[in-house]
């Protein structure tokens, strides 16, 4: 099976560089990709990531690639400059402080692009293509937002309550090690002005919190950390 590492991180220019013998550098630009040779096997890398940090992913090649001999040597050259290997875990806690989305866990094929907050990639005066005439006269609000709460941790199918209305439903959740607060986002039932608000939390145990509605992502909003602009650890 083919698998992806992700180097993420303020050095992680400095780790590849190192991985490849130069061959990636600072010339890489966000977003771009192509082969390299890596401790002397041709893998796909691109400079992205699912944690919104200055980032590259490795493309492994199912059983073409010598998965243990990738990753001795990828823990060999990060090793001078700290590199240390974490679960998903943390990669999800990244990626929500960053502001991206999950497919099927925040996002899914029953809301329009701009329900998801994709609509800067819509393109209406492209011409036609298949959805366009649905979306045309859709709603361009988007149903998923921010949620700050100082007291507790949004959890997953939490419920947010506006008054006394349920008005949404929390899609994912963390503690923020960054912010020092529970961080999640909130799946709106419609769309509405509720950036700014205040309302209610209500857990799973039943417990409620304050919370405020926010717009993503929770900080870095000009993104010059995956833009390797500020290299510096929030």
């Amino acid at each position: 099976h083919s698998r992806v590492l992700q180097i993420q991180g303020p050095l992680s220019i400095e780790v590849i560089k190192a991985a490849t013998n130069g061959r990636i550098d600072e010339s890489m630009a966000y977003y771009r990709s192509g082969f390299f040779d890596i401790g002397g096997q041709k893998l796909y890398v691109s400079r992205s990531g699912f944690t919104n940090e200055l980032g590259f992913e490795i493309y492994c090649d199912g059983a073409n690639t010598d998965h243990l001999a990738l990753w001795d040597h990828l823990m060999s050259v990060g090793e001078p400059f700290g590199m240390e290997f974490s679960s998903t875990r943390a990669m999800t806690i990244r990626r929500i402080e960053g502001g991206i989305l999950g497919n099927t866990t925040d996002i899914d094929t029953s809301m329009t692009p701009f329900e998801a907050g994709l609509g800067a990639f819509v393109n209406l005066s492209k011409g036609d293509f298949i959805g366009r005439e649905a979306l045309v006269n859709a709603d361009r609000r988007a149903l998923l937002m921010g949620l700050t709460c100082f007291g507790a941790t949004p959890a997953s199918n939490s419920i947010v309550i506006d008054g006394d209305k349920f008005v949404g439903r929390i899609t994912a959740g963390v503690h923020s090690p960054t912010l020092g607060i529970g961080i999640g986002y909130v799946k709106f039932n419609r769309p509405g002005e509720w950036v700014g608000k205040e309302m209610k939390l209500r857990l799973p145990d039943g417990s409620e919190h304050e919370c405020a509605i926010v717009s993503l992502p929770f900080f870095d909003k000009e993104h010059l950390i995956v833009k390797g602009v500020d290299r510096n650890i929030p």
